[in-house]
């Protein structure tokens, strides 16, 4: 990477030799770097200092000048007797550049050569001239950028091709070179646009302001209009106000750090004392212009600001730097830093960690208390926000939040007075917040608010939720605001608008904005009356009278490149007043037109009109047609409508459904000695994870509506929690002794076992997200499994979804079975759904599903197996369920009759309960008694009885005396065959 002038040139480890020619100083150099010989980094203009402990009593003092002309190249300078009688690099000098190139962030930046450096005094006028040179570079990046943007407003977007496209990327890499940063990454991200444009699809952003990807109902290729005008006009302006400010104007320190950037030198940050923060979210993420970002973000329990601390590297640097760390489950009290200039979050530098305390109940009631404590005081800070055009387009909050609304495909977060902001139309963010909600209340969301269309949406990124021990702050998303996805266009954005309850004036203006945007797509060449006149009207129908007058006097300028700066200037404005005009919706809570959903109590849905069975559920779900909500209040009906003798008898396959569990655990609480023994029933099964998980919230449940049955429930979950094989099951059973005892006399003896417990969980946690190799991250992986805390669970969550490592993310999936995980039935079939593009992924879908047990997944495993794929692996995963598996997997057999041929079709049944083989074999017997195709049938079943000695002898004597007196060629051939396996015919050789 080239230098700006008068600054030192980054270099990588591999690049060191050009600089050094002897291989035996770099050696050395490297060996006193590798043992912390090098003290004082530092950095100043094009020079870099350190001081290298050597043999004398003092330090020797070392200096390396970096020039680029005639080549790049380093100078060394030291202090040391070796340095007198040697023209070329010393072992001092030699350790200095490889620490620069190693962690060129250890080098503080110096307002002055270091006293005594060795070759620290230089001419000033190489400074002079090279900021002259450099602010005429900064002139000449805008003026280009501006050129880009008259002729993209003038002629459109159609006759831009490929090689106009790679101009834009070259012209974005010199504007990162004169340090024009917006400029930079606003000019990648529009040439990104065109090109998967020009490709047939829209890419993924990497800046806010750019779509993530086609929208919903757009053709293939189409330009994402509203996500271009946004780019065009952000880049309009800034180039403006940099006109303005290299003609002399000067720009406020937070345009500076925005527009530009700096190496903001201590001397130029804020203090910030007596900081308490906890950190809320880390992310680590890749700009448009290949920069890595670490990022801490944090909220102040003083004064409830939004802090974050970022690592910024070049990727090829970020590979062989160490990561910064995370700070997650700890609150540093009393924390010192300086601010660098900029908005919301502002970005600090630590000066002093403060005193570190683990996160506990108090820090979170803290964070609670500073939270913004509705909606509305959420969207008065984004307006506020927003006033400055070069603000961000997101403002970070924490906001009260107790209700989701799940309406449709989308969520919407309720506060206390029913205002509603929007969620991201988002699956991945929907499961995460699913692991969070369930069984807990939520209590408030951390993250970004800003306008998606006409939306007001939070992009969360931490929730805190109140379970049965208290408060937790739980992450909801990985990659943080960066990550968000872009505005919705055309009919996509139009409808989700309406079904969300955006006010009609807020469609309106958003409607005209975007077909002002399809107009700058077009070229404002072909701006004419018949464009502007009706959406002027539209405009006046809103009382934007000025905004509609600059509208219509935009074609009567006759040349098109005189009208770009009223239109991005009235493009900006309708963005302003669609800000004021996109404010909350209501929610009426109170109406009676809502439900609570069981399992999830802070989530509510539209009341269904119906109740639906949970193979109807199933086939919606699978479809897309219905949320995990709405299903969720299907399946509460359906078995809270059965009576409880039926749930006894039904262990298979009702408690094998985790979506039943709390409804089955709340019919059994009251029922004492009945709901023991079916939890005993359900927990000496061999098979069927679920069903065993059922029966310990059943116990559980029984233990907390007391009586005389919640001691022999209590000792039975003790039982369970000490010997049970099943780590699952252990920290399921102890969990639920925790909460039972958490209320009693021993109660704060459970609380301080649980905090010294979660202290461990953190402390993995942490290593598990921001480890550097993977197996470091592995190790943390196996022992979070290992502790069988159900704690460790989001974190576990984390690295399945976000962990760059497949093999973590293929052992976090794993682990998350383990810890029977029913929130990932869902995801584990859909990636086995999709086998056909990911081999792999299906393969660990298809062991989890297995391990976990839950019917949710047999149907999906079930199809697997009829196509033959993995047919050990599946076979294996179908046994593991159990009794519940068998009839499932004898319709199957029965309509594919071909299946049975295959070894590893009877190897499964070989491997389930004889007892159980032979009962749901002779059921179907006994139904087909009578029936044409009997006799065709029962041959199938003899082979698939044939698998055990006993279920062989019990369908064989029930098909004999079936079809005892049929007659015909196919009944005498099964006769015959029973026959044989009863053994009163021999069989032949």
């Amino acid at each position: 990477m080239s230098a700006a002038p008068g600054e030192v040139q980054r270099i990588g480890a591999a690049e060191l030799r050009a600089f050094i020619q002897d291989a035996g100083e770099l050696k050395k150099g490297t060996l006193l770097y590798d043992g912390g010989q090098l003290l004082n980094l530092a950095r100043y203009e094009n020079k870099l200092f350190c001081e290298a402990r050597g043999s004398g009593a003092s330090p020797y003092k070392v200096t390396l000048v970096y020039s680029d002309a005639p080549a790049p190249g380093f100078k060394g300078r030291c202090t040391c007797p070796a340095r007198t009688f040697n023209t070329a690099f010393c072992k001092h000098a030699a350790a200095l550049l490889v620490a620069w190139a190693r962690a060129p962030e250890s080098f503080a930046v110096s307002d002055a050569a270091p006293p005594g450096a060795p070759g620290g005094e230089t001419a000033r006028r190489s400074v002079k001239k090279g900021a002259a040179n450099a602010q005429a570079l900064m002139k000449s990046g805008v003026e280009q950028v501006s050129t880009l943007v008259r002729e993209l407003g003038v002629a459109g977007v159609a006759t831009i091709g490929a090689d106009r496209i790679e101009q834009m990327e070259k012209l974005a890499e010199g504007l990162r070179e004169n340090r024009l940063r917006r400029l930079s990454a606003r000019t990648l991200d529009l040439a990104a646009l065109l090109r998967g444009q020009a490709a047939g699809s829209a890419p993924a952003a990497r800046g806010p302001q750019a779509a993530a990807g086609p929208p919903a109902g757009a053709r293939r290729g189409a330009l994402p209009a509203v996500a271009y005008a946004n780019l065009i006009a952000d880049l309009l302006l800034t180039a403006r106000k940099l006109e303005k400010h290299l003609a002399g104007e000067p720009l406020d320190d937070r345009h500076v750090e925005e527009l530009v950037g700096k190496t903001w030198k201590a001397s130029d940050r804020k203090p910030a004392d007596g900081l308490t923060l906890v950190e809320y979210a880390f992310s680590t993420r890749t700009t448009s212009d290949d920069f890595v970002i670490r990022e801490s973000r944090f909220l102040d329990l003083e004064s409830g600001r939004h802090f974050s601390e970022k690592q910024i590297l070049p990727a090829f640097m970020a590979k062989r730097t160490e990561p910064k760390r995370s700070f997650a489950g700890e609150v540093l009290a009393g924390a010192r830093a300086t601010t660098y200039p900029g908005y919301p979050p502002l970005r600090l530098d630590f000066t002093d960690l403060g005193d570190k305390r683990p996160l506990d109940a108090g820090a979170l009631d803290a964070v609670l208390a500073r939270a913004l404590p509705d909606v509305g005081a959420a969207l008065a800070a984004l307006q506020e926000h927003r006033k400055d055009v070069f603000a961000p387009d997101l403002v970070p909050v924490a906001v009260r939040i107790d209700t989701l609304f799940a309406r449709g495909a989308r969520l919407s977060a309720v506060d206390d007075k029913g205002e509603a902001l929007h969620l991201p139309d988002d699956p991945a963010l929907e499961e995460r917040l699913a692991g969070s909600l369930r069984d807990a209340r939520l209590r408030a969301l951390l993250g970004d608010v800003g306008i998606d269309a006409a939306l007001p949406t939070l992009w969360p990124l931490a929730a805190i939720v109140e379970g049965p021990l208290g408060l937790s702050l739980l992450p909801v998303v990985e990659q943080g605001a960066a990550a968000r996805s872009g505005p919705l266009e055309g009919s996509a954005w139009n409808a989700a608008a309406r079904e969300a309850g955006a006010s009609p004036a807020a469609i309106a203006l958003g409607e005209v904005r975007e077909e002002l945007a399809d107009a700058l797509a077009t070229g404002l060449t072909g701006l004419s009356a018949r464009v502007t006149d009706p959406l002027a009207e539209r405009l006046r129908d809103l009382r934007l009278e000025k905004q509609a007058a600059l509208l219509q006097g935009l074609p009567q300028r006759p040349d098109p490149a005189d009208r770009l700066d009223d239109f991005i200037k009235l493009y900006q404005v309708l963005e302003m007043a669609l800000v004021r005009l996109a404010g909350a919706t209501h929610v009426d809570r109170e109406g009676g037109a809502l439900e609570r959903v069981p399992t999830y109590e802070s989530v509510a849905v539209a009341r269904p009109d119906e109740t639906l069975p949970p193979d109807e559920v199933a086939r919606r779900r699978a479809a897309g047609a219905m949320n995990r909500y709405v299903a969720a209040v299907h399946h509460a009906r359906h078995y809270a409508s059965l009576p409880p003798g039926e749930l006894v008898g039904s262990i298979f396959p009702i408690w094998a459904d985790g979506t039943a569990t709390p409804t089955i655990a709340r019919t059994f609480a009251p029922l004492g000695a009945e709901a023991i023994a079916a939890a005993e029933k359900a927990l000496t099964v061999k098979a069927g994870r679920v069903a065993k998980l059922t029966a310990v919230r059943v116990l559980q449940a029984v233990v907390q509506h007391g009586g005389p049955a919640r001691a022999e429930a209590a000792a039975m979950l003790g039982r369970v929690a000490e010997h049970a094989k099943d780590a699952g099951l252990r920290a399921l059973a102890r969990d639920a002794l925790d909460v039972a005892d958490s209320t009693g006399p021993g109660g704060a003896a459970v609380r301080a076992r649980r905090a010294a417990r979660m202290e461990r969980v953190q402390e993995l946690a942490k290593a598990l997200g921001a480890a550097p190799t993977k197996e470091e991250r592995l190790e943390a992986l196996k022992a979070l499994a290992e502790l069988g805390d159900l704690a460790a669970l989001p974190a576990l969550r984390r690295a399945f979804y976000a962990d760059a490592a497949r093999g973590v993310r293929e052992e976090a999936a794993y682990a998350l079975a383990q810890l029977g995980d029913v929130e990932m039935v869902e995801t584990f079939a859909r990636m086995l759904a999709s086998r056909g593009e990911d081999d792999r992924e299906a393969k660990i879908a298809a062991y989890a599903l297995g391990y976990l047990g839950d019917v949710r997944g047999l149907s999906e495993l079930l199809s697997a197996y009829a196509e033959g794929y993995k047919p050990g692996i599946v076979a294996d995963a179908i046994r593991a369920f159990g009794p519940v598996a068998l009839a499932p997997l004898v319709d199957l057999i029965e309509a594919r009759p071909e299946i049975a041929k295959r070894a590893a079709a009877l190897d499964a049944l070989k491997k389930m309960d004889d007892t159980a083989v032979a009962g749901c074999l002779l059921e179907r017997i006994e139904a087909r008694r009578g029936d044409a195709d009997l006799a065709e049938k029962a041959q199938l079943y003899l082979k698939l009885a044939d698998v055990h000695p006993h279920s062989r002898r019990e369908v064989a004597a029930a098909i004999a005396a079936a079809l005892a007196g049929a007659e015909g060629k196919e009944a005498q051939a099964a006769i015959k065959a029973a026959q044989k396996a009863l053994g009163v015919v021999k069989r032949s050789k």
